[in-house]
């Protein structure tokens, strides 16, 4: 079923993809921000945040190689946008939110290509 989705509204997920990644440019570089309610649930966050992200660019193309490209963009994407908080007051880049970004791309994405894209 999620093959299915996936596969059958490519300009919805491409769309998608454009404002998710505006969400994330807002949210990643917005000052402000609190204490956290559990310890390390920030981290928990920036994981699904970019698991997400990667499920969004899973339907946004039927080929295997151009979804690793978009994995390895969105990767790229999450520690630019780490960089770059280091410029905003209140804010600051923070090594484990890159590795929690990471590993949630690269854990969705390998579950993906392991079901979604197995016969391409």
């Amino acid at each position: 079923m999620i093959k299915t989705l996936l596969s059958q509204y490519p300009t919805l997920f491409r769309v998608a993809f454009c404002l998710y990644a505006l969400l994330v440019l807002w949210a990643s570089l917005r000052t402000g921000g609190g204490p956290q309610p559990i310890e390390h649930f920030d981290k928990v966050m920036h994981f699904t945040f970019y698991g997400l992200f990667t499920v969004i660019a899973a339907g946004c193309t039927k080929h295997k190689k151009t979804f690793i490209q978009l994995s390895i963009f969105i990767a790229c994407y999450g520690a630019l946008m780490e960089f770059f908080q280091s410029f905003v007051p209140s804010r600051f880049m923070s090594i484990a939110d890159i590795v929690a970004n990471t590993s949630g791309v690269v854990i969705v994405a390998c579950g993906l290509l392991r079901s979604v894209f197995q016969d391409k």
